[in-house]
């Protein structure tokens, strides 16, 4: 009888695991697409078309198409699958995104203990350098997280690194 019930705790802490591992995916997902379609939504956020860029939006934009171009350009350059690419990718996207919402609830519980009340006028104070802030923030995750080819091979002869005349004169 033993066995069997090992058997159902092994399987239930399967799905467990197999669940809590969907969950966390879904998730990060989640919070990585809204963080990702909030940021064109902040350049055009009133209607305006490309009129209604600036041009530190427009150089911001740029900066962060060209920090996610070079994200994946290394990745596949380092023969990744899609699959661990995306996932690095998502995961950077989420956490920074989390980090930042961190410090925004920290900066609003500050204005609660001193004001003892939020309003919406707190929230859009700082709407713009906040939004602003968290796009530089993002875009420098992700161009920090890129992966990259090692800087430094180690070899295991200290003499292979000599020309072979040298090597000759000893």
């Amino acid at each position: 009888m033993k066995s069997v019930f090992n058997t159902v705790d092994i399987l239930f802490g399967h799905f467990a695991r197999g669940l809590i591992i969907v969950f966390l995916y879904l998730a990060l997902s989640l919070i990585a697409a809204f963080n990702l379609i909030s940021i064109p939504l902040y350049f055009f956020e009133y209607d305006a078309g490309l009129s209604d860029l600036d041009l530190s939006e427009v150089g911001l934009f740029i900066i962060f198409a060209a920090s996610v171009w070079r994200f994946f350009a290394r990745c596949f350059a380092l023969n990744w699958t899609k699959w661990k690419a995306l996932k690095r990718f998502v995961f950077v996207i989420a956490f920074t995104e989390l980090f930042c919402s961190l410090f925004f609830t920290l900066y609003l519980i500050i204005e609660l203990v001193n004001q003892g009340v939020l309003g919406v006028a707190i929230l859009n104070r700082y709407a713009d350098i906040q939004a602003f802030l968290s796009i530089i923030i993002t875009t420098i995750a992700i161009y920090a997280s890129t992966p990259l080819p090692n800087f430094y091979e180690h070899k295991d002869n200290a003499a292979s690194n000599l020309p072979d005349n040298e090597l000759n004169n000893d």
